[in-house]
Parts: structure tokens; sequence; C-alpha cells
């Protein structure tokens, strides 16, 4: 059973916003993009184990996208299954072409038509989150429970080869109910009881701490670098305005009551849910302010404070 589900990412969304809304000149576009597309390929991964994961026995606990701290580090988990005699940790990727895992210096090479490039070694990777899994347990107090790795390539497009004959943890995602099988029949050992199992569960979605990402700071984007604005719902141009309580399209007439909803969902991630009436109008160009609260009213924010000094927090 899927005890902790997959969700969007929130930093995809948030660089989403970012190309979405950064002036076509910006000398860090480029780079959006190019994190952009390199995330949003992880997450193909990460989903394509959705199929082979439904024919996993329905005791197992499925855990997906975890970040634990081992009392020293982080360590994010794309994958873990839970069972009462071991426990799988799955590093899920998506990278196409000649694939070459090199076990004497743990790198990962791969020939493509975009030439040869070289990546840091995953299997390097899920083996120390292994051993900081071992940890997590220990700091919270679980006994010592076998934990099994796998690092799950979903590209069709990949041949996979390694100088090390004995290196069984690379597969394609597609193999990963048999790989599974082969884990709990060659596993011996004694088994956890219900109560226990069920304890590391809790504890395991009570540690859980998601990153919080600000793409904005870290690639150095100021808000005046950020387009302003409400895209049209129809052709997906800016800018529509606020006509008699709906907006309009000058470009293709189109109209929507509110359009406004996807633009204060980007606000928020590039700027946070905290916004003043005088903030709405900056991002929304909006120039009357009986019209920006009669939005804020309508969307039924929790706010706090008075008057100018009133703050709405948006939902995002």
């Amino acid at each position: 059973m899927i005890v902790k589900k997959r969700t969007f990412p929130r930093d995809i969304e948030q660089l989403q916003a970012i190309e979405r809304r950064l002036h076509e000149s910006h000398p860090q576009r480029l780079q959006v993009k190019e994190h952009l597309k390199t995330r949003l390929s992880g997450h193909k991964g990460e989903l394509a184990l959705n199929f082979p994961l439904s024919y996993l026995p329905s005791h197992y606990r499925i855990f997906h996208h975890l970040r634990l701290y081992d009392g020293t580090h982080y360590f994010q988990v794309d994958c873990l299954i839970l069972t009462d005699q071991w426990i799988l940790i799955i590093e899920a990727k998506n990278i196409g072409g000649e694939l070459f895992y090199n076990q004497r210096f743990n790198f990962l090479s791969r020939t493509w038509d975009e030439g040869p490039q070289t990546f840091s070694d995953p299997v390097l990777q899920v083996r120390r989150h292994r051993r900081q899994l071992q940890q997590w347990l220990h700091i919270k107090s679980f006994p010592d429970i076998p934990i099994y790795c796998l690092v799950a390539n979903s590209h069709p497009g990949t041949s996979i080869n390694t100088d090390d004959p004995s290196l069984d943890i690379v597969i394609r995602t597609e193999a990963l109910p048999e790989k599974v099988e082969e884990i709990d029949h060659n596993h011996i050992g004694e088994r956890l009881s219900q109560t226990l199992t069920e304890l590391i569960s809790k504890e395991i979605l009570e540690s859980d701490s998601p990153i919080t990402y600000d793409y904005m700071k870290e690639l150095s984007i100021n808000d005046s670098n950020i387009k302003k604005g409400v895209f049209c719902t129809g052709c997906q141009r800016l800018a529509m305005f606020w006509d008699y309580g709906q907006w309009k399209c000058n470009k293709c007439s189109h109209k929507d009551k509110v359009a406004h909803h996807p633009a204060l969902k980007d606000y928020c991630l590039l700027n946070g849910p905290k916004i003043t009436s005088k903030d709405l109008r900056g991002f929304l160009l909006i120039d009357s302010i009986h019209n920006s609260q009669r939005i804020l009213k309508m969307m039924h924010l929790k706010h706090e404070g008075n008057n100018k000094g009133r703050v709405y927090f948006l939902r995002c």
C-alpha cells in the first residue's frame, strides 16, 4: 500500500513559474531552462516507478520522495519500501544512451547524441543513503533491519554496462517487481511484529522533512526581472485586464472571472504566501484599490492585521 503518495514537486512548480515570467533577456534564463529540464526528467523517472510498484504485494508499505535526517546530514530517497522483514530504497533515474557504471572510480559515463557526458555515480549515492538510513534507524532506537538498495533506470533508449560483473543493483525500471521478488525470496531473517512495523512506518512519515526551495535567491533573480500581469487563460498571452468583475483579453477577447488564480499561484511560488492589497495590485497590474479588495474578498483568504497593514495568505 502507498503510505506516502508522490505529489508534483514544489521546486519544479517554482522553476516553471520563473520560466513563465522571467524576461527573455535575463542572463539566467538558459540556466533556468536547463535546470527545469533536468528536474522534469528526474520526475519522469520517479513517475515510471508507479506501474511496476503496482505489482507488489498490498502489505508492502511504499513511501515516495522522503527527506530524512541521519543526525548529521539530510538525505533524500526517491522511493522506500518497508516490509516486515526488510527495507528497500530505490534511486529512480531517467537517463538515456549507452551507460557505463565505472565502479573503480565511481562515476557514470554516457554516450549520447549530444556527445559523451559524465555523471556522479548513482550506485555510490544509493549505498550512501542506505548507510544513512541505517543510522536513522539507530538514532530512532529501532532494531537493525536489513536494507537493500536499487538504481532503477526508466529511459527506453538505454543500454547498461559496467566494469564490475558483480554489480546487481542497477536495473531497468520495468524489472522492479521481479527484482523485489528475488530479494524477498533470498532474504533470510526474522519477521518484525506488526506493531513495530507500524511504528517504523509512522516514524518515517513524521520524520519526513521536505526541503524549501528559493530559486529566486539562488539564481539572483529580482522582482524587477519578473513579468507582471495575468496570463490569458485562452491564448496564454500577457496581459488580461480587469473590467466589471472579470478579466478580458485584448488579443483574443477571451473572458474569465478567475484568471487571477494561476497568476497569484505564481506570486506565491516566487514570493511566498503573504500578500498585501498593494502587492496584489502591483503583480496583477490593477490600478484600483477597490478592485484589488474585491478580488481578495472573493478569494476568502485568511488574513491578519487591519487597514493598510492587513496581510493575506495565499493558498498555493
